[in-house]
């Protein structure tokens, strides 16, 4: 009976070990919120579209966090450049054709950031930092780096 449990237990281990190997290599960096916001907001050469999305967390207590993707206008593929509390105040503002200025603050914080698109993403607590496959895709920002 106990060679049965420690072989299971064993199992176990070894199930979770590679379910953290297989996350740690193949994380991909995609949101998409409850809530979409606006329209998007197209780049100046029309290459890219910005798109606000927002996710409610935690009930009546919760707050909401700010998601923005990028979506490729040739492929209209979509991907998540930002991950962040929502502050109150969000503009977004493409300061080059592939550079997205993100504002996102209130009186108490500011989470205020430009990204180059396809190079660098922003995750506030840096999480998706930590994955393999995103250290060698990007320049991964988080709240401290900026």
């Amino acid at each position: 009976m106990v060679k049965k449990f420690i072989k299971i237990i064993f199992v176990v281990i070894l199930l979770l070990f590679f379910y953290y190997e297989y996350n740690y290599f193949t994380y991909d960096f995609m949101y998409v919120g409850d809530m979409k916001d606006g329209k998007p907001v197209v780049s100046p050469n029309g290459d890219y579209a910005a798109q606000i999305y927002y996710e409610n967390y935690g009930g009546a207590a919760g707050g909401v966090n700010l998601i923005v993707n990028i979506i490729n206008q040739k492929t209209n593929k979509e991907q998540t450049i930002y991950y962040s509390d929502a502050k109150g105040n969000i503009i977004l503002n493409w300061s080059a054709p592939n550079v997205l200025s993100i504002t996102n603050y209130d009186e108490y914080n500011n989470r205020n950031v430009e990204l180059i698109v396809g190079k660098e993403i922003y995750d506030e607590l840096g999480g998706a930092c930590q994955h393999y496959k995103i250290k060698k895709q990007y320049v991964c920002k988080d709240k401290d780096s900026i």
